[in-house]
């Protein structure tokens, strides 16, 4: 029952992540677009910069959650031992 709910956390939290990354790939190429027409040194440029970094920040911090939840979650249980009679 708690592997189950962790699971589905765990789905969620994925998914969250992979919006997060396909977002940080949109900012990234406007990054590009923004160097390419030499808007650098533009706000714009340092807004979206501020918000590729920000973001990045925030999928490092929740992969590595993911990460460890899900090595929690796939380690074999330990299972106790049957006494055995001598």
């Amino acid at each position: 029952m708690v592997n189950e709910a962790l699971q589905t956390a765990l789905k969620a939290l994925q998914g969250q992540i992979t919006i997060a990354e396909n977002a940080l790939k949109l900012y990234s190429s406007k990054l590009d677009a923004l160097e390419k027409a030499g808007k650098k040194g533009s706000a714009e440029y340092q807004q979206t910069a501020d918000r590729t970094n920000s973001l990045q920040a925030l999928i490092d911090h929740y992969r590595s959650i993911y990460d460890e939840r899900k090595e929690l979650l796939d380690t074999p249980k330990i299972e106790k031992r049957k006494r055995t009679k001598h």
